[in-house]
């Protein structure tokens, strides 16, 4: 018992130094908050946000500190350079482990982002979970812009991108993600396009990304199709107007509930057929109105008649104009048709596939909002 409560001692006084010491140390860290990569002629630029925790030495507050952040630029013909030229800047050690965002720049991305993405994941110090996002500004501007709606502009780019993509708004892709996608040379990838608007950051939309190029970008307002495939729980408000009275207008709230994808290969032929089912929330009417059967079943196939419209509209893009599968429809086919898939180009097969769309969408809260229910009460 002895034995046990002198081991218990030891170890409690061992936490104790080590918290201490932890303490000390990262007083003594840059603590690296986000990266920007981006190429200037023929050098590579890194820039992006450093927070480090100073005491406060006129704080009556034994211990306080006063947490300050700053931007940086670094610049070298190749990664090991500028890093050096990042390291000579700086009077204490980097500490990459509370890095939120690498942002690369258009320009960069549409020279390709693979290398760095190589970098992310062989260096045992950078996160491989981080979130890879497209700007629309050069990093080195974006990240001297001033932020009012958070502390940082990498914790606004990712904090937004997060609470849009747990909402079912937009995608999250990190740089462990975008690796898996590098090493399947039949598909593309999209990944987050931000941008600075009134000092705030905004998803602006989707970077296309083919062999690990950006080729394309898509609009914010045209992203609704290409979610209901990429996104487990894709989200959407609408207005939905009456068909015989455009001044009756219900808002409603539709989710993803389920989808399927079945590929066959038929007559040297690839067909994908794509079930979507949706959920539908009347949240409320524009002006209020008794509802009836009729009515719930014309909401209903009007919201299914427009989510389709926009998966096919997303769909025909990347066979026509993008001609790359940016949703994973090899994976399937692979694992649908695996003897087929050896034989064929995926990416010469893709643009010319057969691909059929059938979405259904129910009214989950009929009771909760007609008005020609009465109070019990």
């Amino acid at each position: 018992m002895k034995k046990k409560c002198k081991l218990v001692v030891i170890l409690t006084i061992s936490l104790l130094l080590t918290g201490c010491w932890d303490y000390e140390d990262i007083n003594r860290r840059s603590i690296t908050l986000s990266v920007g990569v981006d190429k200037i002629d023929d050098m590579l630029q890194f820039t992006g946000e450093v927070a480090k925790l100073l005491r406060n030495e006129n704080s009556k507050m034994r211990g306080s500190k006063n947490k300050k952040a700053y931007s940086y630029i670094s610049i070298g013909r190749n990664f090991e350079e500028a890093r050096k030229d990042y390291d000579v800047k700086f009077p204490f050690q980097d500490f990459s482990g509370a890095m939120r965002v690498v942002v690369f720049s258009k320009d960069y991305a549409e020279g390709g982002i693979e290398s760095y993405i190589n970098r992310i994941n062989y260096l045992t110090e950078l996160r491989k979970s981080i979130l890879i996002v497209v700007s629309r500004e050069a990093p080195e501007e974006l990240f001297q812009r001033k932020i009012i709606n958070n502390i940082a502009i990498g914790y606004a780019i990712e904090d937004t991108i997060r609470q849009l993509f747990e909402n079912g708004r937009s995608i999250y892709k990190t740089a462990q993600e975008i690796q898996k996608d590098i090493q399947n040379k039949d598909i593309g990838y999209v990944i987050p396009y931000v941008g600075m608007e009134n000092n705030t950051i905004n998803f602006l939309g989707l970077a296309v990304m083919d062999n690990n190029k950006m080729t394309e970008l898509i609009n914010r307002n045209d992203c609704n199709g290409f979610l209901y495939l990429l996104l487990k729980k894709a989200t959407d408000n609408k207005a939905i107007y009456d068909m015989n009275n455009k001044n009756t207008v219900y808002s409603v709230k539709t989710t993803l509930q389920k989808r399927k994808i079945k590929t066959n290969y038929v007559n040297k032929k690839v067909n994908i057929d794509i079930d979507l089912n949706l959920s539908i929330q009347l949240q409320y009417q524009y002006r209020a109105e008794l509802l009836n059967e009729s009515i719930i079943k014309e909401l209903e196939d009007e919201v299914a008649k427009e989510v389709k419209k926009e998966v096919l509209c997303a769909v025909n893009r990347s066979q026509g104009e993008l001609k790359v599968d940016i949703f994973e429809f090899a994976r399937f086919f692979k694992s649908d048709n695996p003897k087929a898939y050896k034989e064929i180009n995926w990416r010469e097969e893709y643009p010319n596939a057969n691909i059929n769309v059938n979405v259904k969408a129910k009214i989950k809260n009929i009771n909760l909002i007609n008005p020609n229910n009465k109070k019990k009460y």
